[in-house]
């Protein structure tokens, strides 16, 4: 006869491990400088982490809430989904435009410069007034 001890361990032990789940890893951050090969391998980073059944594509369900965001900035060529092609493509472009002295790293002064926002715009100049009054 099983004790009611060994009985809850084993049932215990037989359910899924929920709360032993790891966690999903933290994506990498960026560090300044950086070159455009370190900016190529965060891309290449970031896309394996998100891309769950590893097909090279990151679809709706893989990009979660910011989807049809990343979907419109990143998919050029209108699938629905993102390549990681199309990933790595867009992410150099950005880092081109950052690197506003073209020396092939990106400074944390120009990552800031390119992520300010933009200055508002000058205000209209006043009428100008009738001569003689």
């Amino acid at each position: 006869m099983k004790s009611p001890r060994l009985a809850a361990a084993a049932a215990l032990l037989a359910a899924p491990a929920v709360s032993q789940t790891p966690a999903p890893p933290a994506p990498p951050t960026p560090s300044f400088p950086m070159t455009r090969a370190a900016a190529q391998q965060l891309v290449e980073q970031r896309f394996a982490l998100r891309d769950a059944n590893h097909d090279h594509y990151l679809t709706n369900d893989e990009l979660g809430g910011s989807a049809a965001a990343v979907i419109g900035r990143l998919d050029s060529d209108h699938d629905g989904r993102v390549s990681s092609a199309e990933a790595s493509a867009r992410t150099l472009a950005d880092f081109d435009h950052a690197d506003a002295d073209h020396d092939g790293t990106v400074t944390e002064a120009e990552a800031a410069a390119v992520m300010a926002p933009p200055a508002p715009p000058a205000p209209p100049a006043p009428p100008a007034q009738p001569q003689g009054q």
